[in-house]
């Protein structure tokens, strides 16, 4: 039996989050005719109209029923039943939480942002002209007392005319709505597609899994539609129909609260958390705020319950993974927080089989047992006045556990990973204006070499494998608390077998590094006792974060040491240079490789400081400047590969497009101390001093000298265009017209030379 596999990243569609206008040009269709729904024989409904919001059973005809079986493929709890929402008209006024989390997508499913929350409104409602309309009534969007507008949402047409509902008694104080009856406001934006909005435009809607909950109701929607382009990868998925797309969306209303004694943190100098919606501070003349996300987490409190969902369990009691506590591994990531906040602040508990994940009233970290996922995130639901979290959830794929488990050994000989380098996004789903996003998609390593670290060798297997497991929990956890990156905390590493890896496990570090980060760093404990009130200093250990990593060279995902680029980019470069001499590999085959190793370096060459710029430049030209040094019992072809690969080293700082230069594109600075340098590199390499110089490799300096627009790079040109001249009565042949047209070439260039 064999199976094909889809791929791997959710860069596919795009990171856009999905918007559409306000219209019912993407509800249902005109032509879609409503369906029949038969009405009870019976005097009155068996339901008792005490709550604020009553689920009224209303039977589906048999036609209805098959097509919703057909049109949805059976992902439907119970197609044979469906309600109505009665809510109680003394409640419209009231303020209420109104919640959306996308539990299924097909085609793509996690791929396509499954098991991701959609937001959270503050809503209230208005029954007029025959609609129940639902207002965003949130606090930010006063500018004034006198300018506080009130934000349409969603409308829902009253139902008046269900007989059995209005023979019981107390009817009349309930408006009925059919909760999948609205405008039903979903949209698809992807980068593929274009920046432009896209349609969805609904076919069918089912509500279902109605629940009651202490403070509210909570349903779900299943719905399916089309959009006005095509998904090209549908296929992948068994989607045979490429402008369909379907769903399953998990809605809440709950009464509007706020944590007893819930006070905004100020928000700090440096942003070292997430930051709640931007609020309007009113009669400010248009002034706003924002102030750090957080829980409302304090000594005393009942523990926060996170619930891991039971397939843990599945992988606990795989052969291939019961000599490990996998249950146990998660736990640790989730409690272990405890230690920052010095008290119990979070427990774990894995869930029953009858909880839902999608359930707004639970936390959940969703172990999925796929292991061809290669990322794990995020993402939390907040109450937009005040930045307070309400709950939140995590999604933690096999992948992790099956990787660890095949490359992490009981001794050296084993390979662990290296982190891949590139976030990846997603298609996103919106409703109601609500669109998603988490706050973390930490990808999955990738296979590498394992240094020989007598620490680690003193660790078993088990205890790697456990480790890494409650490495990437305590990271999606902390993101959850409030904590964004920290790129910063490898800094500390000096080396040494005992010495700290990272001062945060809110860093991306090396896979290898991960086993001794079980716990809160330094920089972690600082950071949640400040946001949570426990302590009014900032955190003062070196941070930056996803920004910083396009301006700063030292903020780096997945490097290492308190010098990374003496310590790591650079060993790391030369290694690859080196094999890459000694091969006879076609190099444009290999690009990514050689810019995955050599984009690192030239960062710090293009933004570090004028002595880093000058160190990372000499150690980047080191193995094939001119004259060449070539090696003993080197093949012969290593000069011709040094030459091709100094070409292309050059070649990706100042001519190659940006989309190849990795996270920093400009050109290096013609500074003082640094554009000398490559001046000097550049025309020994015109000028072919060595001798290895290839013709091409030539061409190529004539274009940097050029680009670098600066009066040394120009007489430096006119002085090779003297001295090629001199040589040519010397010269016959090919090497002659190459010569002649270098001659022609510098000459084009420098006249005029400034563009």
């Amino acid at each position: 039996m064999s199976r094909s596999r889809f791929p791997l990243h959710r860069s596919w569609l795009g990171a856009a989050s999905l918007a559409v206008a306000l219209s019912t040009a993407c509800g249902s269709p005109p032509d879609v005719p409503t369906p029949e729904v038969p009405e009870s024989p019976a005097d009155a409904l068996p339901i008792s109209l005490d709550s604020a919001f009553v689920a009224v059973p209303r039977a589906v005809s048999a036609s209805q029923k098959q097509q919703v079986e057909q049109q949805l493929q059976g992902v439907v709890d119970d197609s044979g039943t469906s309600f109505y929402l009665a809510i109680r008209r003394s409640e419209l006024a009231q303020r209420w939480f109104m919640s959306s989390y996308l539990k299924q997508a097909h085609p793509g499913g996690v791929l396509y942002d499954a098991a991701t929350s959609l937001g959270t409104r503050v809503v209230s409602f208005k029954e007029q002209n025959g609609k129940l309309f639902v207002l965003d009534v949130a606090d930010g969007k006063a500018i004034s007392d006198v300018f506080d507008p009130d934000i349409l949402v969603e409308a829902y047409p009253v139902v008046t005319d269900y007989g059995p509902f209005n023979r019981t008694r107390g009817s009349d104080q309930y408006v009925l709505i059919d909760p999948t009856a609205g405008l039903n406001r979903f949209g698809v934006v992807g980068d593929l597609l274009g920046p432009r909005r896209i349609p969805f435009n609904m076919e069918l809607s089912f509500a279902q899994r109605f629940r009651t909950l202490a403070d509210g109701v909570a349903f779900e929607q299943v719905y399916t539609g089309y959009m006005d382009v095509p998904d090209d990868l549908a296929f992948y998925f068994l989607e045979n129909n490429p402008y369909r797309y379907s769903g399953t969306l998990a809605l809440s209303l709950r009464k509007y609260s706020e944590g007893p004694g819930f006070t905004p943190t100020p928000r700090p100098d440096t942003d070292h958390y997430f930051l709640s919606d931007e609020r309007y501070i009113p009669n400010t003349g248009g002034y706003t705020e924002q102030t750090p996300m957080k829980w409302n987490i304090r000594p005393g409190m009942k523990p926060i319950r996170w619930y891991i969902t039971p397939t843990v369990l599945t992988l606990q009691n795989d052969p291939r993974y019961q000599q490990y506590d996998v249950a146990g591994a998660v736990k640790r990531g989730i409690e272990g927080w405890n230690q920052a906040f010095g008290f119990k602040a979070l427990e774990a508990v894995v869930a029953e089989n009858t909880q839902s994940f999608a359930d707004d009233d639970k936390n959940f970290l969703i172990f999925d047992t796929d292991e061809g996922i290669p990322f794990a995130f995020a993402n939390m639901r907040t109450n937009p006045n005040t930045g307070e979290i309400r709950g939140a959830s995590v999604y933690l794929p096999a992948l992790w556990l099956f990787l660890a488990d095949l490359d992490y050994s009981d001794d050296l000989s084993g390979a662990a990973l290296t982190g891949a380098q590139a976030p990846h996004t997603s298609l996103r789903m919106s409703w109601a204006g609500m669109s998603g996003g988490s706050l973390c998609d930490l990808e999955v390593p990738k296979a590498g070499a394992l240094s020989a670290s007598p620490a680690l060798a003193s660790l078993t297997k088990k205890q790697k494998v456990e480790a890494n497991l409650t490495n990437v929990v305590l990271h999606e956890i902390g993101h959850t608390l409030g904590l964004r990156h920290n790129f910063a905390g490898s800094r500390v590493y000096a080396g040494g077998p005992s010495t700290v890896r990272s001062t945060s496990v809110m860093d991306y570090i090396v896979e290898e590094d991960t086993v001794y980060g079980t716990a809160p760093g330094p920089y972690d404990v600082e950071a949640v006792r400040y946001l949570y009130g426990l302590s009014t200093e900032v955190p003062t250990l070196p941070f930056c974060t996803d920004g910083d990593t396009i301006v700063d060279p030292l903020c780096n995902r997945h490097d290492r040491f308190d010098d990374p680029l003496t310590k790591w980019y650079v060993p790391e470069f030369h290694d690859t240079m080196t094999q890459l001499m000694y091969s006879t590999a076609n190099l444009d085959r290999l690009k990514s490789l050689v810019g995955f190793y050599m984009n690192p370096v030239l960062q710090f060459v293009r933004a570090g400081n004028a002595q880093t710029q000058v160190t990372a430049y000499q150690l980047a030209m080191a193995q094939f400047r001119p004259p060449l040094q070539v090696p003993a019992g080197s093949p012969p072809h290593y000069a011709a590969r040094a030459d091709e690969l100094a070409r292309r080293t050059l070649a990706r700082l100042y001519l190659d497009p940006a989309a190849d230069r990795g996270s920093f594109k400009a050109n290096p600075p013609n500074s003082s101390t640094l554009l000398p340098l490559v001046i000097a590199d550049v025309r020994a390499i015109l000028l072919n001093v060595d001798g290895v110089r290839s013709y091409a490799s030539r061409r190529t300096m004539v274009d940097i000298l050029k680009s670098q627009q600066a009066l040394a790079s120009y007489s430096a040109l006119r002085e090779v265009r003297d001295m090629l001249t001199a040589q040519l009565p010397s010269l016959s042949g090919d090497e002659r017209l190459q010569v002649e047209d270098l001659v022609a070439r510098i000459s084009e260039a420098v006249s005029p030379y400034y563009l």
